[in-house]
């Protein structure tokens, strides 16, 4: 194991093992550097073969977590995640390791964890909707796309509605205010995390293949981003958030994000991960599957 603390210097390291690995929808270089705080750091560690873990390291608290699924193909993951576990442990710096890792992938770790390091129950569990683009109508006709095809007519009808390239949007401040008033007006009991909204902002939403804003009467209003899975035909959306500030503009905002995919392409899309309330709002689109995520943490029996 090499463990890289300057994780823009092997920027190229840890894109050449997403393209040749990844799978997750968070296998995303621009994703992981926009998850950078104060008190962490970013850590790549990669093995001899060139498959790697995106680990954040927190050394005051004397955590870590591993961020998104391991860099390797599927009978290396298991492998890489216990060695490093193992490794670190060694140590008394770091006292517990988070992870978040797909149901399968969950199940297999609980089952070869060796006895000396011990899963804690699960933390949370996200649900992750995925839509068959070619299944989607994005006329939104019959009677069970009724009431979104209602609120999208009145939106519609009501305000001037005009969609902008986020990349282009040169005034960032509006963008971080959808973030601010997003966060403070979002209901539900769902966690939200915002710090890597911002710093994706600021980064000019590098790392994202499809980016804009949503404007409505001359006012940005919500922003809708995301990018290929590697080695996928599945687009995730990273990003589909506004500013609560008028009415069904949450419905209308995912509609057009549903419709430009579709338009331009794109097979399948991940809407991302979410608790009960973000997957209540996403079950009114009507996704044809579902997968799960487990965030629990490891340490030492």
């Amino acid at each position: 194991m090499i463990f890289y603390e300057d994780t823009w210097a092997v920027k190229s390291r840890i894109e050449k093992a997403i393209k040749k690995y990844g799978y997750a929808p968070e296998h995303n270089f621009w994703w992981y550097q926009a998850e950078i705080e104060k008190k962490s750091k970013n850590v790549f560690v990669e093995f001899k073969d060139g498959t790697g873990l995106l680990t954040i390291v927190e050394k005051e608290k004397k955590r870590a977590s591993i961020f998104s699924s391991p860099i390797a193909p599927p009978l290396r993951r298991i492998h890489i995640i216990i060695k490093y576990l193992n490794y670190i442990f060694k140590s008394k710096e770091i006292q517990k390791i988070t992870l978040e890792l797909e149901s399968e992938l969950y199940k297999k770790l609980k089952e070869t964890l060796p006895r000396t390091l011990k899963a804690r129950s699960i933390n949370y569990t996200l649900t992750w909707p995925v839509y068959k683009l070619k299944m989607f109508d994005d006329k939104l006709s019959g009677k069970r796309w009724k009431a979104l095809r209602k609120t999208k007519n009145k939106f519609y009808q009501n305000h001037s509605i005009t969609i902008s390239d986020a990349k282009k949007y040169k005034d960032k401040e509006p963008l971080h205010n959808i973030i601010n008033e997003w966060r403070k007006k979002r209901g539900g009991g769902d966690r939200a995390y915002f710090l890597q909204y911002h710093n994706f902002i600021d980064q000019n939403f590098k790392g994202a293949s499809e980016a804009r804003v949503f404007i409505t009467d001359g006012r940005a209003c919500g922003i809708n981003a995301g990018w290929l899975i590697p080695n996928s035909n599945r687009f995730y959306g990273v990003l589909g958030i506004h500013d609560y500030s008028l009415s069904g503009l949450g419905d209308v905002l995912y509609i057009e994000d549903l419709i430009w995919l579709k338009k331009h392409g794109y097979k399948e899309v991940d809407m991302g991960g979410g608790e009960k309330a973000l997957t209540d709002f996403k079950n009114k689109f009507h996704p044809q599957s579902f997968y799960k995520t487990h965030i629990f943490s490891v340490v030492k029996s």
